[in-house]
């Protein structure tokens, strides 16, 4: 499905998908696209996130945190913008991919296919996930239950995209891992750029230091990436 209020860039992908398989519905309206939503299942939704009713973020927020069998549906956005900052906060409210407008065809189509496929090896993945990951020496603990991190005593709470970037390092075992290496563990390789990595390091080191961490755990090695540096 599309929730888009541009009535015509829905008319003409129809088509075009359905030479692929793909058979789109058209919503132009947050409300509208909620009613089909309770009666229908839908693999995947295209959301543009300048609507006049709600923005496209809101509407996110609001199928994330529902209850309801569609929570869990990926989310595509449909978006003119691509500022850094803007991408890390609309994938940390559940967004799973970006397509920039005006959309390339070819591209959109192996977006949907990409983020089909991986949100299907999740649910599969997500039936034996242990609750806490620990590095090689234990010092740091990862609660996928609580979103927390723990580090030589001193605990901080994750959001998720900050724990999957941590838990990428701690299962790394003290190896340095490159930017590019944990966009592709993540999920995110096609479509990030790898400073997204950094801003989201830093804010990982920031929430230890205001703890009173020092000196930081997760070290930057100059054109290579990042490791976990253990005190053991």
């Amino acid at each position: 499905m599309i929730l888009d209020d541009d009535e015509e860039l829905g008319e003409i992908m129809q088509p075009v998908l359905a030479k692929y398989g793909m058979d789109l519905k058209l919503a132009f309206t947050p409300t509208s696209a909620f009613e089909q939503l309770e009666k229908d299942r839908f693999d995947v939704l295209l959301l543009d996130m300048m609507l006049p009713e709600l923005d496209g973020m809101t509407v996110c927020r609001t199928i994330r945190a529902s209850d309801k069998p569609y929570a869990q549906i990926p989310i595509v956005a449909l978006t003119a913008r691509a500022e850094l900052t803007e991408r890390i906060v609309a994938l940390e409210s559940g967004i799973d991919d970006f397509v920039a407008k005006p959309v390339e065809m070819r591209e959109l189509v192996a977006r949907l296919g990409a983020v089909v496929r991986r949100r299907r090896a999740e649910a599969v993945q997500d039936v034996a996930v242990p609750d806490v990951a620990v590095s090689a020496t234990a010092e740091l603990e990862l609660s996928a239950a609580q979103m927390t991190a723990r580090f030589a005593g001193y605990v901080v709470n994750l959001t998720e995209l900050e724990m999957q970037i941590v838990k990428v390092l701690a299962d790394a075992h003290g190896k340095t891992v490159s930017r590019a290496e944990i966009l592709e563990q993540i999920g995110y390789a096609q479509q990030n750029d790898p400073a997204m990595i950094d801003t989201i390091i830093y804010r990982v080191r920031q929430k230890f230091r205001d703890q009173g961490l020092q000196p930081d755990f997760i070290k930057t090695l100059r054109s290579q990436g990042y490791r976990i540096e253990t005190r053991n």
